[in-house]
């Protein structure tokens, strides 16, 4: 799987900006339906092919979800195409007509000596290779509950697990420490360098940090994933920076940069979720 249309399965379907998948495994959630980054994921992929220019940014409210094996239809229009910016609509609804997700975005041209810089500063952690698989976030949240839980082999084959491999680094120094932030190491297990689409579909973690600053146990159900995208380079593994930002009334707020391995920022992304509070004690692999 070497394109994001081979990571997503997307297939052309009939009519210009027409395309479909299924909700394989990979792109699913753990419990089998259709994952939140997978449909942001989806709306760069399209975007991208119908303007054929780069992703600059998307926002994707994720309207409803769809079970396994289940096709969706995509739509991806350019609303209003310039020399070189084009905006662009994504819309993906499954067989009954019913809307999944809706996108809006930008792809556009880069011009080669335009205005650059990076304004963020990158952690300081431990690389890829010396640090822990990551042992589950749920894992780490039941531990600090007073509650001993291994999480089992066989849940890292559902869902978007399957696609990816993670490692937990040691935090040396932070640029913004506070409540809740996390950093994660993510690579594909094919080892696939990383693409604008792939860096949204693995960056829909943020209710996880929520969580953490909040100090319970939680989930989110995605409202909507964005993503701000900068010049890519090749990179294998990505650092995602967790930085929660707010919670109230169960919504939680906050976003994720994605550094490369060489500490470079290539997109900035943020999230809004529902959340969703439960006793670690209730997990089924609790001890």
């Amino acid at each position: 799987m070497t394109t994001d249309e081979d990571f997503l399965g997307l297939l052309p379907g009939t009519g210009d900006g027409r395309f479909h998948f299924t909700v394989q495994n990979h792109l699913a959630r753990l419990d089998g339906r259709l994952y939140g980054g997978t449909a942001i994921a989806v709306s760069i992929a399209t975007a991208e092919a119908v303007s054929d220019r780069t992703a600059l940014w998307m926002t994707t409210q994720f309207i409803a979800t769809a079970p396994a094996n289940e096709e969706i239809s995509v739509h991806a229009e350019v609303l209003a195409p310039g020399r070189r910016t084009n905006q662009v609509r994504v819309t993906g609804t499954n067989a009954a007509g019913d809307i999944m997700f809706a996108s809006l975005g930008a792809t556009g041209r880069y011009k080669d000596h335009g205005l650059a810089g990076t304004f963020e500063r990158p952690p300081t952690v431990s690389s890829p290779e010396d640090s822990e698989r990551w042992s589950s976030p749920f894992v780490g949240m039941a531990r600090n509950a007073g509650i001993t839980a291994k999480f089992p082999e066989q849940l890292w084959e559902l869902g978007f697990n399957a696609a990816l491999d993670f490692r937990e680094p040691t935090i040396v120094a932070h640029p913004d420490p506070g409540p809740g932030r996390m950093c994660v190491w993510v690579r594909r297990r094919d080892r696939v360098a990383i693409t604008p689409a792939i860096a949204a579909y693995l960056a829909d973690m943020v209710p996880l940090s929520v969580a953490h600053a909040c100090g319970v146990m939680a989930g989110g159900i995605s409202l909507d994933n964005s993503i701000r995208i900068g010049a890519f380079e090749e990179t294998e593994w990505v650092l995602v920076d967790l930085r929660p930002h707010l919670a109230v009334g169960d919504y939680g707020h906050g976003s994720a940069h994605i550094w490369s391995e060489s500490g470079t920022l290539l997109a900035t992304a943020s999230q809004s979720a529902s959340m969703l509070r439960f006793d670690p004690a209730d997990l089924p692999w609790a001890e």
